[in-house]
């Protein structure tokens, strides 16, 4: 599978946030599937994902759930994860969730490229 079709999932649900994801994947070469509901998200799992991202605004118990559905799904699945960098205990039950990097919404915006790039994984 050529980078240019794979894909990244991401739950983020602003839309206008979301879209601006969706750009900067496009730009690196991947395929962005963007979804604004959790339950949309979890019906786009698929194989070969190269990464999954999901906001963290959404509430902790769904966000948690959904982690453990994507690595009941694949456990080398990587996931990032972002919130508030203020929201201390929401970043902390992410990563006990399983997400592999969780970062502040600053970092997220800043650093997009690096981070996906960065945990992308390559092809199998």
């Amino acid at each position: 599978m050529s980078q240019s079709s794979r894909a990244v999932l991401a739950l983020i649900p602003d839309m206008m946030f979301g879209t601006r994801v969706r750009d900067v994947l496009q730009q690196l070469g991947y395929t962005p599937l963007v979804f604004e509901t959790t339950a949309a998200a979890q019906a786009a799992l698929q194989p070969d994902l190269a990464l999954v991202i999901l906001d963290l605004r959404g509430p902790i118990d769904a966000t948690a759930a959904f982690v453990a559905q994507i690595k009941a799904f694949d456990a080398t699945l990587p996931v990032l994860a972002f919130g508030s960098h203020v929201d201390v205990a929401r970043q902390q039950a992410a990563r006990q969730a399983g997400c592999d990097r969780v970062v502040a919404n600053s970092k997220f915006s800043s650093d997009l490229p690096l981070l996906v790039e960065a945990l992308a994984r390559s092809e199998r």
